[in-house]
């Protein structure tokens, strides 16, 4: 009898395994021997004999349950090196290898007989198995929606997704939607969809200074209109639509609808509270008053069915008034969750959040979609309209990966979709100008054209998919999207097959001669090669030039005006997260030749058959260098952030920038020369970013190597400094 632990919920586990096998509890009670009521306490998690579980899976295998077999071996499995995954993770075959794969090399390193440079490179396979099963061991992932502002990302979502409320409850299809929709700028910060335990809403709100900021510059621009300031032309100062809207329903000053002679016009109250006020500061002061940040306090809100409301229709109704700011103790949110029972169920055993991003209005290089393009386990769907595929911001976000990032776009991290209306498909025209006939041979054209216009900007591999929400099978869409998932979680089960079997073959073969010198061997020249072709190349383009240039093609004077008005520190225009983005830039083009170089070497390694023994060695010095380089591009970024950083939020230098509007057009071009005259005056900054710079090439790019040099060396080298020595330089 094997003995079990209750942390492993053995007992949900047998219930779903009875469900799926379509049995009841009175048929499996009778098969053991069991009471039915001490079944349904099993599955329950209220006993838990090791005696009845057995009983228990014996029976359901006997009863033909296809899964009860594998799940008791699993169960009485001795899981010692890495975090038990779910029976039913997609992955588990690999991750049962992999605990496998780390039994055999605790084993192997446990003899202290085995050549030391084996023993180092089995410590550094056991360190990348761990990393590896952790990714997987994991069912949780994003599904991030990106896209400009007003394509229709809200609505694909909800229709995607099922997030609808009932036919009979609306008059109009459009309006079944839970995420609020419209015509652009309608949801006010990021929005998360995810399983909960009941129908709800939480939310993470708005600090009380990033709320006072928000105000600020609410009273400052209507304070300029009221003040006649003179504004540039064509151009005026304001926050968002959605931002002003809260503010507006959070002090009860939103304008009212009158008529005049029987004209329909609308009264500002807001405009009133600024006649009567002395100055901006008073002005300011009384709409702070009037929303009452201090009894903003609530974070929950959670469906009560005594209001007879559909579930969807309250969540609908509530995440409306918690967006536009209607409740009185609810605060500006920052980020919105959604929970809704047992969502995500057509991803199978994947734990699945959705999040619709803000639209991007401006600046598409901003630091929140950032932290998406960056996660690993969140998957990127760049939205766009159909006519307009890939959009705008799409290839403007695609090629900042490239450039940044050095991603690629055939593993699943990223898709286009796009999203036509009706009759739009049937429009696009073939080669010979015939139109389509049907709307998927219309999507495959413009699948094609778009195609075509990526491969061209060096962004070939982009999946492309495509969703009607009046016409189309939204469950097509799902199964895509997991489908895109399931593409990021194979290509790390197939590195993790690769690194179970490069560890194998050196436990295995340990003792081969052969082995060891075709080691050696790479080793020797991977050590000839660092010696030629170890400095990182020159700087080509400044961090901060990025920056500058975004500054300059900045759409609405207002983003930009609020930027100057926190330091350069906003959400829609963050400078200093620009300058990092510029630093990394500058770190991946000057590396790129470099790269190229340890790419071609390690391909003629693998070509020359002597070294054939090695090839797995070789294999994961190429996996090593792809993830110090990954590991090299972010430090750039984020040691350019942290150079600029305070020199740059504390300088006086944003009080000019903020000073020049009202001063007649060019306000851009003025805000852009004051900083470029910061940047030459303060010229050091640049000299301690290029020394971080290089140290972090030293330490990130270039050690690892050496080290993988002096684990596979002679154990008895007899010619000491025959290895480059590793000299850290690590400057902030």
């Amino acid at each position: 009898m094997t003995e079990y632990t209750p942390t492993q919920k053995i007992g949900t586990a047998i219930a779903r395994l009875r469900a799926e096998a379509n049995l009841t509890q009175a048929v499996l009670a009778e098969r053991t021997g069991l009471d039915q009521s001490r079944v349904s306490r099993i599955e329950k998690g209220e006993v838990f004999a090791s005696a009845d579980v057995d009983r228990v899976l014996e029976a359901l295998d006997a009863l033909g349950t296809p899964k009860a077999k594998a799940f008791r071996e699993y169960i009485g499995r001795d899981w010692q090196h890495i975090e038990p995954p779910s029976f039913w993770n997609p992955e588990r075959a690999c991750l049962e290898i992999t605990e496998e794969t780390l039994d055999e090399i605790g084993t192997f390193l446990a003899d202290d007989e085995h050549p030391w440079p084996l023993r180092r490179q089995i410590e550094r396979q056991r360190e990348s198995l761990l990393r590896a099963a952790s990714f997987l061991g994991r069912l949780n992932h994003n599904i991030a929606f990106v896209g400009d502002m007003g394509v229709g990302k809200s609505t694909a979502i909800s229709f995607i997704f099922d997030l609808l409320v009932p036919p009979s409850l609306t008059d109009k299809t459009i309006n079944r939607p839970v995420l609020e929709t419209g015509a652009g700028g309608t949801t006010i910060c990021e929005v998360h969809v995810k399983s909960g335990p009941e129908f709800g809403i939480s939310l993470l709100p708005m600090s009380d200074v990033e709320m006072r900021e928000l105000v600020s510059d609410f009273c400052a621009a209507k304070w300029a209109v009221h003040a006649s300031k003179q504004r540039e032309a064509g151009e005026t100062v304001g926050v968002s639509r959605e931002a002003e809207r809260a503010i507006r329903n959070m002090s009860g000053r939103g304008r009212k609808r009158e008529t005049v002679d029987g004209k329909i016009v609308y009264h500002d109250p807001v405009g009133d509270l600024a006649k009567s006020s002395s100055s901006e500061d008073e002005f300011r002061t009384r709409i702070l008053t009037l929303i009452n940040l201090d009894d903003r306090t609530r974070r929950e809100l959670w469906y009560d069915s005594s209001t007879r409301k559909h579930p969807m229709e309250w969540v609908t109704e509530t995440f409306k008034a918690v967006n536009n700011g209607r409740l009185k103790d609810v605060p500006l949110p920052k980020s919105i969750d959604l929970l809704i029972p047992n969502f995500g169920r057509a991803f199978g055993e994947l734990d699945i959040t959705v999040i619709d991003t803000k639209g991007v209005d401006d600046v598409a290089v901003r630091e929140d979609l950032d932290h998406r393009l960056k996660d690993p386990r969140t998957a990127i769907i760049f939205c766009s309209r159909f006519n307009d595929a890939p959009g705008t911001s799409t290839r403007v976000l695609l090629q900042h990966m490239r450039q940044t990032f050095s991603e690629r776009f055939d593993t699943g991290k990223v898709s286009v979709l796009a999203l036509p209306r009706s009759e739009e498909a049937r429009a696009m025209k073939d080669d010979m100008g015939e139109q389509a006939l049907t709307d998927a041979e219309g999507y495959e054209f413009k699948r094609m054209q778009v195609s075509s216009e990526l491969a061209a900007e060096d962004l070939a591999g982009v999946p492309m998919l495509f969703y009607n929400v009046e016409a189309d099978d939204a469950a097509r869409v799902r199964s895509d999207l997991f489908g895109q998932l399931s593409r990021m979680r194979k290509a790390v089960e197939e590195r993790l097959f690769d690194l179970c079997a490069a560890s194998r073959d050196i436990i295995k073969n340990h003792e081969a001669q052969a082995l060891n010198a075709a080691i050696e061997e790479v080793a020797n020249r991977l050590n000839t090669f660092l010696r030629g072709n170890r400095g990182l190349g020159a700087r080509e383009q400044l961090a901060h030039v990025d920056a500058i240039n975004t500054i300059k093609g900045v759409r609405y004077a207002s983003t930009l005006w609020a930027s100057t008005r926190r330091s350069g520190d906003y959400t829609g225009l963050n400078v200093v997260h620009l300058i990092g983005v510029g630093a990394a830039r500058d770190a991946k083009r000057r590396s790129e030749s470099w790269f190229n170089g340890l790419d071609a070497f390690l391909k003629s390694l693998k070509a020359d058959d002597g070294l054939a023994l090695a090839n797995r060695s070789i294999d994961q010095i190429a996996a090593s260098a792809a993830a110090s380089k990954r590991a090299f591009l972010e430090a750039a970024q984020l040691g350019g952030f942290e150079v600029y950083r305070e020199p740059l939020s504390q300088s006086p230098v944003w009080s000019a920038c903020a000073s020049e509007w009202g001063r007649g057009p060019g306000f851009k071009m003025r805000v852009a020369g004051h900083l470029e005259s910061w940047f030459v005056k303060e010229a050091s900054l640049k000299d301690r970013l290029e020394k971080m710079i290089n140290g972090l090439w030293e330490q990130m790019v270039i050690a690892p190597l050496v080290r993988l040099v002096e684990e596979s060396a002679p154990e008895a080298d007899p010619t000491p400094g025959n290895i480059i020595p590793f000299k850290g330089r690590m400057s902030a």
